[in-house]
């Protein structure tokens, strides 16, 4: 057996996913169970005593003795006057197994060397059958571990990944704030950022010993107030203020507050009223007096929901100047094209490309000014070629015909042609239509121009009676423009295929303003949201995929792969009987599948149907590691202890892992072999 196959399986048996239970609570900042008015009451947990080695020495010596009667009895005892009591890992150990000298493996973990350690550990497992890691190496090994995955994702910016580690943090009992936050950090990056509720409210309302210090909630609000509506977060701050040390500190975030009142006002939120004068006043004067260009932008924002667009471009036109960003540049083009300056939000989008190309669909109206007829406007080569990239990277139907009226008005017939096709291909519509159709009179393609009219002469019958009449291209100068370029892809596919999931996402929801998604759109969005981890999306989207686009084989891949990931077995298995993969997809899924039934029935302790369903997943594909301990343990509980024995011993020739030599030791024991 290969590393490779061991990988790899290993990778499959990952395949699991943490679902939120209760989507409206969680996106809630207050404490679940606490009226708003008063502190979250928390009652302490009593410490549950442990019973000391005094009380443990009979347990051991009876262990150590053989005398297993004895032990039964004495775990009853100390059961019954600690009940909280568990049997200790080691119990069974020999003095000289439990000596075993793990400095050589505190040094690996200071180094951070973890590939290293697994090699030390089977090495030491070796020497010392029946020898595991100690418990506190264990702990803090899985801490440090933790640690390092996601402060190497964060770092890396890969905020699925972050999360993917993070996931089984406990935000009330963590007591690492700062893996906290970074679970925070990710879920905001992923635009996800309400998903964070329970993590602050685990933070916020903790109590007494568990309670983190002023500072750290600080910090903790302050990310919050960029999360949550400022009318939340006052309460979260009333329920607080109970800490007297707090809530004078508190009193900072008034400004804060302040900020994401208006922010709420602009962006429409329900719920959110006008912001008082003197919230407006405090802001202003912190624009003016500050050197945070945001408060400029605000402020735009501000004013131009209130409709005083010409206010608006001052603020918006401030923030462009301090810190140039493509925020800044969208609010100032919609308060100039509010006021009627067309021109002027034209040439701010021909100056700032660079910026316009962060979200080029906020900026394409602007953008075809230069390009509709009645304009003075002077086009720049480069502002050519942006403008066909944007109208790709979009796909927009109406832009890709008023490029297309562009050069056919400038006598560029090829290049007109191509993208009047280019715009009814996106969207049927009797514009692009008749584009097509005069350029085919120009070009004098009357085959063309008969197949055309065969086509759609009974759909579109005004736009041929029309042509009679229609007035031949002005020939007035313009900038060369190019036919669309066959490499060029849609934002929503290059942010897919470099994984930028949450922007994939974005880009499709802009495409969904302005039309319903066809099948391979529909397709995308489904392994955008598989890569977030939002199955429900991600099978809603495969399955509108399945019905309508024409990519069946991906659609039913990725439903297989989301059902899968969320243990939803059966409904896997219904989709490979109801469609046709690959066959190296269908052996993928099918094999998981029945790694899902082996574990379930594992679980419930059918070990006759954990065996068949290994034995009909070996015939298609390679049994890793862990499947084949699997195996051998469900031998062991059906009594057919030489099959585990000899797996055990087998596995053992091909990875040296602690487990084989538990699993040796375990049927030794039962079988009555001194070691």
């Amino acid at each position: 057996m290969s590393q490779k196959t061991i990988r790899s399986g290993r990778l499959c048996t990952a395949l699991m996913l943490v679902m939120l239970a209760d989507a409206a609570s969680a996106a809630s900042l207050l404490p679940l169970d606490t009226p708003l008015a008063a502190p979250l009451p928390v009652t302490a947990d009593k410490q549950t005593p442990e019973p000391d080695a005094v009380e443990l020495a009979a347990l051991y010596y009876y262990a150590q003795q053989g005398e297993k009667q004895r032990v039964e009895r004495e775990i009853q005892r100390i059961s019954l006057k600690f009940p909280d009591f568990t049997v200790p890992d080691d119990l069974y150990r020999s003095p000289d197994e439990k000596r075993v000298d793990e400095s050589p493996l505190w040094r690996l973990y200071e180094a951070d060397d973890y590939a290293g350690i697994e090699h030390e550990i089977s090495r030491l497992a070796a020497d010392n059958p029946g020898w595991e890691p100690s418990a506190d190496f264990r702990d803090k090994l899985f801490r440090r571990k933790l640690r390092h995955d996601m402060t190497e994702a964060t770092a890396a910016r890969d905020w699925t990944a972050v999360v993917a580690a993070g996931k089984d943090l406990d935000p009330g009992t963590e007591p690492e704030i700062d893996l906290l936050w970074m679970l925070i950090d990710a879920y905001k990056e992923n635009q996800t950022g309400t998903a964070a509720a329970p993590l602050y409210r685990g933070i916020l309302f903790r109590k007494d010993a568990n309670r983190f210090s002023d500072d750290a909630l600080m910090i903790t609000l302050q990310k919050a107030v960029e999360d949550f509506p400022a009318s939340e977060l006052r309460q979260v701050i009333r329920i607080l203020s109970a800490s007297p040390g707090l809530a004078l500190r508190m009193q900072s975030l008034t400004l804060d507050l302040m900020r994401r009142e208006i922010a709420d006002y602009a962006a429409g939120l329900a719920g959110a009223a006008e912001p008082q004068p003197a919230t407006l006043i405090a802001v202003r004067r912190a624009a003016e007096t500050g050197t945070e260009p945001k408060d400029s932008v605000l402020l735009g924002w501000y004013y131009l929901k209130a409709k005083q667009s010409a206010e608006a471009e001052t603020w918006f036109s401030r923030a462009l100047t301090a810190a140039p960003s493509t925020e800044a540049l969208k609010g100032l083009v919609l308060a100039q094209t509010a006021n009627g300056h067309q021109d002027e939000a034209f040439q701010q989008v021909t100056r700032h490309l660079d910026l316009a190309a962060g979200d080029w669909d906020s900026f394409l109206a602007s953008l075809s000014f230069g390009f509709q007829d009645k304009t003075n406007a002077t086009v720049a080569p480069d502002v050519a070629h942006a403008y066909a990239e944007a109208i790709q990277s979009s796909q927009s139907p109406e832009h890709a015909e008023i490029l297309g009226w562009y050069a056919y008005n400038s006598r560029q017939l090829d290049a007109a042609s191509a993208w009047f096709d280019k715009s009814f291909d996106w969207k049927p519509a009797a514009g692009s239509l008749k584009g097509k159709a005069l350029t085919l009179i120009q070009q004098k393609d009357r085959k063309g121009l008969e197949q055309l009219q065969n086509s759609y002469a009974g759909i579109y019958p005004q736009v041929f009676a029309e042509l009679k009449t229609a007035a031949a291209p002005s020939g007035a100068p313009g900038q060369s423009v190019a036919a669309p370029s066959s490499q060029s892809v849609p934002g929503y596919v290059a942010n897919l295929r470099a994984k930028r999931y949450s922007a994939c996402l974005a880009d499709l929801a802009r495409l969904e303003n302005r039309k319903a998604l066809n099948g391979d759109e529909q397709l995308a969005r489904g392994w955008c949201t598989l890569g977030l981890d939002r199955l429900a999306e991600a099978r809603q989207s495969f399955e509108t995929a399945l019905a309508t686009g024409t990519k069946k084989d991906d659609a039913a891949y990725g439903l297989g792969l989301t059902l899968l990931r969320a243990r939803l077995t059966e409904d896997a298995d219904q989709v490979l009987a109801r469609y046709s993969l690959t066959p190296a997809r269908e052996r993928e899924l099918r094999a998981e599948v029945l790694w899902q039934r082996a574990r379930s029935a594992f679980d419930q302790k059918r070990f006759p149907d954990v065996l068949a369903a290994l034995n009909q997943r070996l015939q298609m594909a390679p049994e890793s590691v862990g499947m084949s301990q699997m195996r051998a343990w469900a031998h062991y509980h059906l009594g057919n202890l030489g099959q585990s024995k000899a797996i055990f011993a087998e596995l053992n020739k091909v990875v040296q892992d602690p487990a084989n030599q538990r699993g040796l030791a375990t049927i030794n024991e039962r079988m009555g072999i001194e070691r």
